[in-house]
């Protein structure tokens, strides 16, 4: 994980200057991060959303399904410009006009080693194709899932107690195995159900809505 200078800022999201993200995360500086979530819909109609799966070495939600692609926004950054991660975690090429703000999040996640206090600029983008063309980033990613939308809010919800998964996971060697699998709440990252109410149900209008256009 690179340690790069990011904006800190006060609780009100006022910068205050920069700092490493270690010591970000270290003494629990505000700082800003972007987060995009992948999602398609499928001949069908259904709408399916792409998880990546954290590597095992990660200092937050390690071997968690989590967010599509996110990372940290450099100091000096525009927000938009971080859509790199996308290319960078997943190898997806898309345009910085292709990705669509849908809100601003504030979390706090602390453990052992960690507390970390972020403002969340989340986003969306519509991709086509599946997940098994994905190039993973080593040592961040180590999978990328494809999932129903209606479905994984069910899991979020309890409704269920596992949803089919299917993508791709990487091997030591670095050559990938695609994966039908199912997965359970454990399995995804611990945000807020604020949060993923707010991103599910804008990532399904959006798409929605776009057919109408």
């Amino acid at each position: 994980m690179a340690d790069d200078l990011i904006d800190i800022f006060d609780e009100d999201m006022n910068l205050l200057g920069t700092a490493l993200k270690s010591q970000a995360h270290r003494e629990g500086l505000w700082h800003r991060t972007f987060h995009c979530w992948l999602a398609k819909e499928d001949d069908d109609g259904k709408i399916r959303l792409w998880l990546q799966l954290r590597d095992a070495t990660k200092d937050i939600f390690p071997n968690k399904l989590d967010i599509s692609a996110a990372g940290h926004i450099k100091a000096g950054e525009e927000v938009k410009d971080a859509y790199r991660e996308i290319e960078e975690e997943l190898g997806i090429k898309l345009n910085k006009d292709d990705i669509i703000k849908l809100f601003t999040s504030k979390e706090i996640y602390q453990n052992d080693t960690i507390y970390n206090r972020e403002f969340q600029m989340v986003y969306m983008a519509v991709v086509s194709g599946t997940p098994y063309k994905a190039v993973l980033q080593p040592k961040e990613v180590v999978g990328l899932y494809s999932v129903d939308i209606d479905e994984f809010a069910d899991l979020l919800d309890g409704k269920v107690k596992s949803i089919e998964a299917k993508g791709i996971k990487s091997n030591p060697d670095s050559s990938y195995t695609l994966e039908y699998c199912f997965i359970e709440k454990d399995d995804v990252a611990p945000h807020s159900r604020d949060y993923y109410d707010k991103a599910l149900s804008m990532i399904k209008r959006f798409i929605i809505n776009s057919k109408k256009d």
